[in-house]
């Protein structure tokens, strides 16, 4: 019980530690710093339990087991954060706009990178997409939900996520570039990516749209 309630506790403690911290360089480098500091932190713990609770050897390596567990995600997650930030590709040229796509499904291994307009109409794909006739569908379709959800002054969702039969998962992110609306699919198998893992990216792609420099674009 006691090996359980500590686990329980610093899982809450990763998580919190974790959620608000997974966007852009600036916020990367502080989830790195907190990590840092949380690993010590456990470290001394762990010491420091087993001076006043003794712990047989399977208990203190399941404890260990469990915090690799939970940390790795969390560093994952962050560094493919830095990763959608740090996206290459100089402005306005459909072939740089694929780049960056192909950039982005190697990096966050995708299978499908896709941008669209409102209508679901290819702006521009990764090399590794396939069918993104069918992709810029569903992409118009939830965008069309996404819509109806915000009707009559509710939040609008900003990204929808679905997993199919064939354990793939399209998530959909709405932005608008200028006064044009659009969206970034990426389809990944499994349940790895969460609904703000391209956040990053956007202000690569709407600098690129819009040519202009990516210093500080503004991205809804």
């Amino acid at each position: 019980m006691i090996l359980l309630a500590i686990i329980l506790g610093l899982s809450a403690a990763l998580l919190l530690l974790g959620g608000g911290y997974l966007f852009g360089v600036r916020q990367g480098y502080e989830t790195r710093k907190n990590l840092q500091d949380l690993n010590r932190a456990l470290a001394r713990e762990v010491a420091r339990l087993r001076e006043t609770v003794p712990l047989a050897r399977a208990d203190e390596d399941g404890l260990r087991s469990a915090l690799q567990d939970i940390l790795t995600p969390l560093v994952q997650r962050e560094r493919l954060s830095i990763d959608m930030s740090r996206l290459e590709g100089s402005s306005g040229q459909q072939r740089d706009l694929t780049a960056v796509l192909n950039q982005m499904a190697e990096k966050g291994n995708f299978t499908s990178v896709l941008l669209s307009d409102a209508q679901g109409w290819r702006i521009a794909a990764s090399s590794t997409t396939q069918d993104p006739e069918r992709l810029g569908a569903t992409a118009s379709l939830l965008l069309l939900l996404a819509d109806r959800i915000g009707r009559d002054g509710s939040p609008a969702p900003l990204s929808l996520m679905v997993l199919d039969a064939a354990n793939l998962t399209t998530l959909c992110r709405f932005f608008t570039a200028g006064n044009q609306r659009l969206t970034l699919t990426v389809v990944a198998t499994g349940g790895q990516i969460t609904p703000s893992i391209v956040d990053p990216a956007l202000a690569r792609l709407t600098s690129m749209l819009l040519n202009k420099d990516a210093a500080a674009p503004d991205v809804v």
